[in-house]
């Protein structure tokens, strides 16, 4: 019965790889099982002292195991150490577990140490496995926590009595306190009780549905500052399935909201802008129906008085007497056709369907042929006109009619708003790349408040019933339509009771192959320049 118990027990010592030592300390000398002997690769003849023991410990501890046993010896104290043990293969760490116990002599000196050895490489390896693991655990919940917190939206978590367990960065800059003041506690703590009672509402309504929950609400940081916040919370639960508590993330959508509310307002005013370009198109249809209906009645009537003057003529002989009434009618005649090709040329304009005839022309000769072709009305008026130039020949690529309506046109507006005794200057400067010219008068002037709106259609500077001139306020829009077809540009300067200088420069280039053309308004006034003269002055009264 001993032998059976001795052989099962040293067959359990066997499985826990669990040898036996005793160590005499005052012979130097100790005795082991035969467990312990396997553990510790010790064959026969092997010199089980102390020096011996040493030489089963590993290089790297033995130093240490040395200093450690002579420590227990000297004062008694238990042997519980954790060590290193020698192995043939050097690739494989053997790892054990010495425990012991000190036992004295009857004079009090440590006699032997009893003990065990227990291998735990095993053991030793999952630990290093374990610890590795845990390492790494800890570096991804290093890159978690960084990742979570670098993420704008608030993120937090709650147990299931909405405690808080975490948060991220940016819900501590929405609490105004740190993560480590936050946990634990709950959102009556931390929040006034109007946010905490609609934080705590809906917190209850997704535990209770136990599904994500997604709701808006409007919330101020400490700074003041008030967003709206789309809050998403969803429960999480154990292995078992029971709601532990609950995950929010909170993004700030306030920008997204004003973004979304000027995306509907534009496209609002783009329906509107559509709505009032398809009126726009509707009036200039009506326009353009309207001055072609007009134009002919006027025709037919200019005609008839130009044959009542025929037949005057031939009536009376040549001595035909200055009937106002008859100048009257052609007066507004002309001031009709005018305004009828004004309304369709701006319309062509507006369609991009007005072209212009360029040529290379000498434009020095033909703004001073214009200008000679009207001194004599303007000098009629009381108001002397000069024309000067720094150079007496420029040939450049324009439309002459063009240039001469433009002329016209600038000079007509510098007649009206100049009194008697006043003065009209034109001057060309070559400016190499392009020929500035300037028409400038010594009129009323424009009022500051509507030099930026001059060019615009139906501007009208002097809208009196007194005025002494008549307009339909886009001329000067035409004017600046044309200059900008001939690829310039045209600006204003003004003082009021000083005058006005209008400034155009027109690029200096030259169409290829075309021969320079004669001046369409010589000096010898022609029948169609005159014609155009009355038709841009007919809005001056006499």
């Amino acid at each position: 019965m001993e032998l059976k118990n001795e052989f099962w027990l040293n067959e359990a010592h066997r499985v826990a790889k669990l040898g036996i030592f005793i160590y005499d300390i005052k012979k130097d000398i100790w005795t082991s099982s035969e467990i312990l002997d396997e553990l510790a690769e010790i064959k026969g003849g092997y010199v089980k002292n102390n020096k011996g023991w040493l030489n089963t410990v590993h290089p790297s501890q033995r130093a240490e195991m040395e200093s450690y046993a002579n420590e227990i010896i000297k004062t008694g104290k238990d042997f519980d150490k954790e060590y290193r043990i020698v192995c043939k293969n050097d690739e494989i760490e053997r790892w054990v577990v010495g425990k012991g116990k000190v036992y004295l002599d009857e004079y009090g000196i440590p006699e032997k140490l009893v003990g065990t050895i227990q291998d735990v490489s095993e053991l030793k390896k999952s630990e290093k496995k374990y610890k590795k693991l845990y390492e790494e655990f800890q570096q991804k919940q290093v890159l978690l926590m960084s990742l979570i917190n670098s993420i704008p939206d608030l993120i937090f978590y709650k147990d299931i009595n909405g405690a808080y367990l975490g948060c991220n960065k940016a819900f501590e800059a929405f609490a105004g306190i740190e993560e480590k003041d936050i946990i634990g506690h709950t959102d009556l703590d931390i929040f006034d009780k109007e946010v905490a009672t609609a934080f705590r509402t809906m917190d209850s309504r997704m535990m209770q549905q136990g599904q994500p929950l997604t709701n808006e609400e409007w919330a101020k940081y400490p700074d003041g500052n008030c967003v709206l916040l789309e809050s998403l919370k969803t429960p999480y639960y154990d292995p078992q399935g029971n709601v532990l508590g609950l995950i929010g993330v909170s993004r700030d959508i306030t920008e997204r909201i004003k973004k979304e509310e000027l995306q509907k307002n534009i496209e609002e005013e783009r329906r509107r802008v559509n709505e009032l370009k398809e009126y726009d198109k509707i009036k200039t249809d009506f326009f353009i129906n309207i001055s072609h209906e007009l134009r002919t009645p006027v025709n037919v009537i200019f005609s008839a008085i130009q044959m009542e003057e025929l037949m005057l003529k031939d009536y009376l002989g040549e001595i035909v007497p200055k009937d106002k009434y008859v100048k009257m009618m052609k007066q507004n005649c002309y001031r009709l056709i005018r305004l009828i090709n004004n309304l369709i040329d701006i319309t062509k304009i507006d369609h991009d369907y007005f072209q212009i005839n360029e040529i290379n022309h000498d434009i020095i000769s033909l703004i001073e042929d214009v200008t000679l072709s009207v001194a004599e009305y303007i000098e009629n008026k009381g108001i002397s006109i000069t024309f000067d130039t720094d150079v007496e020949e420029k040939i450049i690529t324009c439309d002459p009619e063009m240039i001469e309506r433009i002329i016209l046109n600038l000079l007509s507006n510098a007649v009206k708003f100049t009194s008697r005794g006043g003065n009209i200057n034109i001057k060309i400067e070559d400016n190499i790349r392009d020929i500035c010219i300037r028409v400038k008068d010594t009129g009323r002037g424009i009022p500051e408040n509507k030099l930026n709106s001059i060019f615009e259609r139906f501007v009208q500077v002097d809208k009196s019933l007194t005025r002494t001139h008549e307009g339909s306020g886009i001329g000067l829009s035409i004017v600046k339509a044309l200059i900008e077809l001939h690829g310039g540009t045209i600006s204003v300067t003004s003082q009021e009771g000083q005058g006005t200088e209008f400034i155009i420069n027109i690029p200096c280039k030259l169409v290829e192959s075309e021969a320079y053309a004669e001046s369409a308004c010589s000096t010898e006034i022609g029948k169609s320049c005159i014609e155009k003269i009355n038709i841009e002055f007919s809005d001056i009264y006499n």
